[in-house]
């Protein structure tokens, strides 16, 4: 599957609102994109998270990004896609995961990448001709 690297989150709050900025690059194998080359498409995934304890990688969903087609083409050397525009803004009051006045909330963003369009595990029921048994 592809993968990502140097994945960075940024938090601007201007008033009520919060504006989350995250930045990646989307990496794809050479064997990936002669998949897209057949119809493969990848979509990228990414959700807002709340922390609880701090550190952690698990929590409750606060927020999803609209989800995106990568642009991977047909080649025959990886493909490395930057992802720097990636923002949405929101209200501060919605990214409160910690139910305490005044305690902190950890906030995490989770990149997923999605393939879609894979072919069915089986291939679509056929049958041999029927014969009969006598009893």
């Amino acid at each position: 599957m592809p993968q990502t690297n140097n994945r960075q989150l940024t938090l601007t709050t201007v008033g009520s609102n919060v504006t989350i900025s995250v930045t990646y690059n989307a990496v794809f194998t050479a064997f990936e994109r002669r998949l897209a080359g057949l119809g493969l498409k990848f979509r990228e995934r990414i959700e807002v998270i709340g922390i609880d304890p701090a550190g952690g990688t698990a929590g409750t969903v606060l927020h999803s990004f609209p989800v995106t087609n990568y642009a991977v083409t047909d080649g025959d050397a990886p493909q490395t896609i930057p992802r720097n525009d990636v923002s949405k803004t929101v209200t501060r009051a919605s990214l409160q995961e910690d139910a305490a006045l005044g305690d902190n909330d950890e906030i995490r963003c989770r990149i997923r990448i999605q393939a879609v369009g894979l072919p069915s595990d089986f291939t679509p029921d056929e049958f041999t001709d029927q014969e009969i048994l006598l009893g």
